[in-house]
């Protein structure tokens, strides 16, 4: 049984999730990505020319709360990590300032929103969520290091960079999405 079973999720890997979750993931997507495009990459310009890339920590929680919020409304693996990406695509085509690199920053990011999640298996509460915008704070450090060359940073800054972006994320993102799924879940959208 077990071997049918895993023969018919690699045909179709989208088994187990609905219409529904599908369509909210693209929905999701589709208005993080231009809002991402739009309006956070310019605050992102600014902020980080005032604090260098320490501004990150409040530019990046409002580019990666998106895919928490996906996963915290539908609670199923791999819902976050398939948002965060899928958002990055639509920034990109929505004309990104950051262009094509913004998928890279969508893939690793994703990866720790996925990972915080599920570390608190799915549940819609406020500590899943802190947890994994902080986890993808931590993506978002690494990949300000390894690509865009903070890594020549001293290792005196390297640790609070990643710090700083983990907390601004965990905080302000995880606030922010819990915040809204708590309020979608009142009003009856996802019961």
């Amino acid at each position: 049984m077990a071997e049918l079973e895993s023969e018919s999720r690699a045909r179709n890997p989208l088994r187990g999730y609905s219409t529904k979750d599908i369509l909210t993931v693209a929905a999701i997507s589709a208005v993080g990505g231009v809002a991402g495009a739009i309006v956070v990459g310019p605050w992102a310009k600014f902020i980080e020319g005032l604090l260098g890339p320490f501004g990150a920590a409040l530019n990046n929680p409002f580019f990666i709360f998106w895919a928490t919020l996906a996963g915290l409304l539908i609670r199923k693996p791999g819902v976050a990590l398939a948002t965060s990406c899928l958002m990055s695509f639509v920034e990109v085509l929505a004309g990104s300032m950051d262009g094509s690199i913004a998928l890279i920053f969508g893939l690793i990011q994703g990866i720790g929103l996925e990972a915080g999640l599920a570390i608190f298996a799915y549940r819609r509460h406020l500590v899943a969520a802190m947890a994994s915008c902080a986890l993808g704070g931590v993506g978002c450090a690494i990949t300000l290091m390894y690509v865009f060359g903070f890594v020549r940073l001293s290792g005196s800054l390297q640790i609070p960079l990643i710090v700083t972006i983990a907390v601004g994320d965990g905080i302000i993102g995880g606030l922010l999405a819990n915040a809204i799924a708590t309020s979608l879940k009142r009003a009856g959208a996802f019961n």
